[in-house]
């Protein structure tokens, strides 16, 4: 009698740790799918980071901010010529 109830508590013990090695591999390849995922959105972040510095550090150029003015804004460069002096005459 000791002798079967030894064996069923052997084998049940022994499926339980089965199922539990099974779901310890499931969370397992679960959180490596998440870290996984996670590692791509970081790589993708760096990715538009690195473009907007471009951009800014392009924005920033000063012969592409005067080709901007001229092109897209219609404007001239000022001559000395057109410069006008105002007095503050205070009477």
């Amino acid at each position: 009698m000791k002798r079967n109830l030894f064996i069923i508590i052997f084998v049940a013990t022994n499926i339980g740790f089965f199922f539990l090695q099974i779901r310890k591999q499931m969370l397992f390849i679960k959180e490596s799918f998440r870290k996984q995922k996670n590692e791509r959105t970081v790589a993708n972040l760096e990715q538009k980071s690195q473009e907007i510095m471009n951009q800014l550090y392009t924005a920033q150029n000063k012969t592409d901010i005067k080709r901007y003015a001229r092109e897209a804004l219609h404007m001239r460069p000022v001559q000395l010529t057109q410069l006008k002096k105002l007095s503050h005459d205070h009477q």
